[in-house]
This record gives structure tokens, sequence and C-alpha cells, in this order.
């Protein structure tokens, strides 16, 4: 019945795709008792793009699109890096975000986490990060923890995750977050920032961890040095988000494990292969 309707209303875009409006996607959910998800999945399945898709289209297959939004992606850590990471995944339709951070906006967050603003310092990052979201994309399903993800309290939380996004600080919280990910058996991918420098990799289960890798000394960080200016969270979780997505659908595999380094400054980035 549903896909009977989608296809009733379904218009050709000006690109030549059949695609579903996100007013009657809207609609149909409200007068069929659906969510919204259930209707853009029937949609994807009848090979008809959702509107709030459709510029995925070319870069995803209709099925790719389906089958994001039934991963599963642990976001830890929601100032930086993280915040950008919900955002991003959010917008391109992966189904359910966990969110972890123990912290709560300050003002030096202003400068470049995405959802710190005036009205939301004090609040939970983890918290605001979720409400934010709930406006982008209200068919992912997103949950809020105001935990750290490495304590024993996140573990039964994390027992659904597909893969781990690491937004964490210091050199010892990622490698514990490294090996909590290796323990559940899932990739985590990673990226450092600082200055206008950032690194991005993609840790697998059966291969090194971040501790053998780089150490895993608490010690101070290059941010703390060399200071976060705003546009390098926004890349590096791009580049991080494009790892993702090529890991959840499988276009990425452990046999490419491949570190990037990048100075946005001079626009010059190395490869590194493990």
């Amino acid at each position: 019945m549903v896909i009977k309707r989608i296809r009733q209303a379904a218009q050709t875009n000006e690109h030549g795709h059949e695609m579903l409006s996100e007013a009657e996607a809207g609609i149909m959910a409200e007068e069929m008792g659906l969510a919204v998800g259930t209707v853009y999945e029937a949609a994807l399945e009848a090979g008809i793009w959702p509107e709030r898709y459709v510029r995925n289209a070319g870069s995803f297959s209709c099925d790719e699109q389906r089958r994001l939004m039934g991963k599963v992606v642990a976001v830890a850590g929601c100032g930086g890096l993280g915040g950008y990471i919900a955002q991003f995944l959010a917008r391109m339709g992966v189904g359910r975000l966990l969110l972890f951070d123990p912290d709560v906006f300050e003002a030096s967050n202003l400068n470049r986490q995405v959802f710190a603003t005036r009205e939301t310092l004090g609040s939970g990052k983890a918290e605001a990060a979720r409400a934010a979201l709930a406006a982008v994309n209200p068919s992912v399903s997103v949950t809020a923890h105001r935990l750290d993800v490495t304590g024993d309290e996140a573990h039964p939380h994390l027992t659904c995750a597909d893969l781990m996004a690491d937004g964490l600080d210091t050199l010892g919280d990622r490698a514990r977050l490294s090996e909590l990910a290796r323990d559940l058996g899932i990739p985590m991918v990673h990226a450092t920032i600082s200055g206008f420098e950032a690194r991005v990799m993609v840790f697998w289960p059966e291969g090194p961890s971040f501790g053998e890798l780089f150490g895993a000394e608490a010690e101070s960080t290059a941010e703390a040095v060399l200071g976060t200016p705003a546009v390098t969270p926004a890349v590096a979780a791009g580049l991080q988000c494009t790892q993702i997505i090529g890991t959840l659908l499988g276009h990425i595999s452990p046999a490419q494990a491949t570190m990037v380094h990048m100075d946005l400054m001079s626009m010059r980035s190395e490869v590194f292969h493990f």
C-alpha cells in the first residue's frame, strides 16, 4: 500500500531522478501512522529517492542509501570533531547514532564546536547534539549519553554499534577507545587535529591498535599547544565521515590500512600505509 502511494506521488527532478518530496513523505507518514523513516525506506526499496537524500544520488545508489538507514554508529565525543561527525552522518542518512560525551559546553567551545551556541552553554554536549539533530533529520534515531564512552557504564549501550567514530582529545583516551572497538569487533575511524593540521585513519579489529602505532600516554596534545580554528575539525570530520560511509558500505577494507595527514594552510597531504 505504501509503495503504491509513493509511486503515485513521485516526480522526476531536473536530473532525471524519481523523487518523493519531503512534504509528501511527511503527509504519508502522518496519514498512514508510520514513522517518516519507514516511508523513506519504502521509497528507496522502490528505487525512488526521498527528496532529502536526492543530492546523494550519483554518490550512492538507492540500495546503498537504504543500507545506511540500517547502520548504527557510536560517536565518542560531541565537541569539535564529534559534533560535525554527528551532523554529517545524520544528514547523510545513517539510521542510528549513539552519542557519548560527559562534558558540557563552555564559552571556549564557541569558536569551533557546531552545537555550541550561547543558548547551549552549560548544557550537556551529547544532549544538545541530540536536540539539534532531531530538527535536521527526524528519521535518524539519536541516543545521548552523558558518559565516558570507555567507562563500564557505557559498554551495554555499545553492543549494537557497527562502527566507532573517534572524537576524543588525548592519546590515552584514543588508545582506550581503540581497544574498546577491538573488543567489540568493530572498526574505529580516528581523526586528530591541531592548528591547521589533521590526520585520519581507520583502525580495524584485526589490525594494529591506536596504542600500538602512536602510544597511549595521557599527555597534553598538540591541539592544546597549537589551538584549533573552526575549519580544521570541519574538514577532518568530513574526511572521517567519508571513511565511515565507505566502511559501512564495504567500499573500504582492512587491507587498506592507510593514514592521511593534511596541512590545510599549505594544501599539502601525505599518505602513510601500515
